[in-house]
């Protein structure tokens, strides 16, 4: 599990205890942007409780979710232990723990599935009425523009197969932060491999979350609507990955 974090010393220590407590197969990765808060310190105080199965990337700066999951899916990748799937998820419990056994269930037949807030069974709450509209009219647009086959692009609840991430170009991702989601799907998509959704209840932070740029946003809808002419129109053809046994995440 990568959890990208800022600012979370009062949900991370909660969030590693629920999510090691699903399984001994699970580890927990927090990537932690410098939080000011002790979100850091929180999180040793994780690792000495649940000695191997917790870890600290502490980075000096606050440069977004994005290069934060990235450099964690790096490092992860680098892992002896060779870790099967990786799955990143929000650390404020807006993605809730209880929901990793339907994405790691889905790994069984799909190469990437997204916990998704726009398929049967899925939604959101304490949203209000223009945030829900306007995500939904993004990954519309990243729909139309970019074509990858899944409703929720931008949904930050996922999990990946080892293969998926070895085969990703971290360094050819143009977009950054929250929305890094999109081009990581493009890229899964456009290399031939198994896209899936699951449905997830995703519950508003009780606390206001940081919001997008102008500029932000400008970047990312161009971005998005070049990824067809950056790295193709259609997926490549082959041949499908193994399924089935218990992954070490």
């Amino acid at each position: 599990m990568v959890v990208p974090t800022y600012n979370e010393r009062e949900n991370i220590g909660p969030l590693v205890r629920d999510l090691l407590a699903l399984g001994e197969e699970i580890d927990v990765w927090v990537a932690d942007d410098g939080s000011p808060d002790g979100t850091a310190e929180a999180v040793r105080e994780a690792m000495a409780a649940h000695p191997g199965r917790v870890d600290l990337l502490l980075r000096s700066e606050k440069a977004g979710r994005g290069a934060a999951v990235i450099a964690a899916f790096r490092k992860g990748l680098a892992d002896p232990k060779r870790y099967d799937a990786l799955v990143e998820m929000d650390a404020d419990f807006s993605h809730h723990p209880r929901e990793l056994p339907k994405l790691l269930a889905g790994l069984e037949d799909r190469d990437m599935v997204v916990g998704s807030r726009y398929v049967e069974g899925g939604g959101t709450s304490d949203w209000g009425f223009w945030r829900p509209m306007l995500s939904w009219l993004a990954n519309k647009y990243v729909a139309v523009v970019a074509g990858v086959p899944i409703r929720d692009t931008t949904s930050g609840y996922r999990a990946y197969r080892r293969e998926v991430l070895e085969e990703t170009e971290f360094d050819r991702i143009k977009i950054r932060g929250y929305v890094v989601h999109g081009e990581m799907a493009y890229q899964a998509w456009i290399h031939g491999f198994r896209l899936g959704e699951v449905p997830i209840h995703f519950k508003n932070r009780a606390r206001e979350a940081s919001k997008l740029s102008s500029e932000e946003i400008a970047m990312a809808l161009i971005n998005f609507a070049l990824l067809r002419f950056r790295y193709g129109l259609r997926p490549r053809r082959r041949a499908a990955t193994g399924a089935g046994g218990a992954a070490h995440v």
